[in-house]
């Protein structure tokens, strides 16, 4: 899953991704980072069965290159593009002075205005699609979505807005629409405003708005924190009154706003978390471990990982009758332990 990381010059994204991605580096362009998905899981796993690889879920972060020139607005194709490539939008809204501006931070305008390039940009795909239409005749669902969505776009709101089933949402799959991702309005503040007392309501985390997910991060403590060794890193949060690293609450909105859960596999050679969307089933689990497993899918067996603690091991857990045989259509539940047995 890419988490693309967008911001008007001098909001900070550049730093807010080395604090969310430790060890990435930033360059020209588009950066790649990502980051380990804590998991006590996998770690309860590997002390059952010793591998040689222990393996967490992984978020891919991409730090959308900025805009040509200082100017605050009008997206480049290539942010559009970056932006498009993304699974989850992270807007980095600017809370502190910065020497690309001459007034103070405007988080409420900075918001309206991400809102309405997207929007924009989005009702001229959506009406090239309707005038396409239109001259073809064409009816159907898509039809209608189309339409319910160019009236929202027209009342200047985005996508994620509007309430779409699953069936409705699939015909709109494709075309990369920005209005329509899951969103995280991630404010950075200055030490100062992070400190003080008015800031409490963008530092907590909260749903503004439908898909939408706000909170708040000082980046540049944070980027220090994250650049430290993990032995020193509890002494700097004691000292910042933090129970954790802002990254881990990010990974929390992240698979949430995403509808991701996590899925094992285990054995001697590695016990792993593999990301998953919420309700997908069991072969297309299989797929995410390899191609090959889910087009040759036979059976997956199913088991849970308190069961094995208990039982001390899976001879014991299969006497006791604990571990399920289950078909193609069974949607994985997060912490299930899969073994996929197929033939290619």
């Amino acid at each position: 899953m890419n988490v693309g990381i967008c911001g008007y010059p001098g909001s900070g994204k550049t730093t807010v991704f080395s604090a969310l991605a430790p060890g990435a580096r930033p360059q020209k362009g588009v950066s790649l980072g990502s980051i380990k998905v804590p998991d006590d899981r996998v770690d309860r796993l590997a002390a059952l069965f010793h591998p040689r690889k222990t393996t967490y879920a992984e978020l891919v972060f991409v730090d959308v290159p900025g805009e040509v020139g200082r100017g605050v607005g009008a997206f480049h194709p290539q942010v559009v593009q970056a932006m498009r490539n993304s699974d989850l939008l992270v807007h980095v809204v600017r809370g502190f002075e910065s020497p690309y501006h001459d007034t103070p931070p405007d988080p409420d305008r900075d918001v309206a205005l991400f809102d309405d390039e997207s929007v924009l940009l989005d009702l001229a795909i959506l009406e090239k699609r309707a005038e396409r239409w239109h001259k073809e005749a064409h009816k159907g669902l898509d039809v209608d979505v189309n339409e319910r969505c160019v009236a929202c776009l027209s009342e200047g709101r985005p996508l994620r807005t509007l309430d779409l089933d699953e069936g409705e949402r699939a015909t709109l799959s494709g075309i990369q629409l920005l209005s329509l991702k899951p969103l995280v309005l991630l404010h950075n503040l200055s030490e100062a405003a992070w400190e003080n007392a008015a800031s409490a309501p963008l530092r907590a985390v909260s749903r503004p708005a439908p898909r939408t997910v706000q909170m708040g991060i000082c980046g540049a403590l944070e980027a220090e924190l994250a650049a430290l060794s993990p032995e020193d890193q509890p002494e700097m949060l004691a000292g910042l009154g933090l129970a954790e690293p802002a990254r881990n609450v990010f990974i929390r909105v992240a698979y949430d706003l995403l509808d991701l859960v996590s899925f094992l596999t285990c054995g001697e050679d590695e016990c792993r978390a593999w990301p998953l969307r919420r309700g997908w089933n069991a072969r297309r689990a299989a797929g995410r471990i390899h191609s090959d497993l889910e087009r040759g899918f036979i059976r997956a067996e199913v088991y849970r990982l308190e069961d094995l603690e208990a039982a001390g091991s899976e001879a014991a857990l299969r006497v006791q009758g604990k571990i399920r045989v289950e078909g193609k259509d069974y949607v994985v539940q997060d912490g299930d332990v899969l073994h996929v047995r197929f033939a290619v």
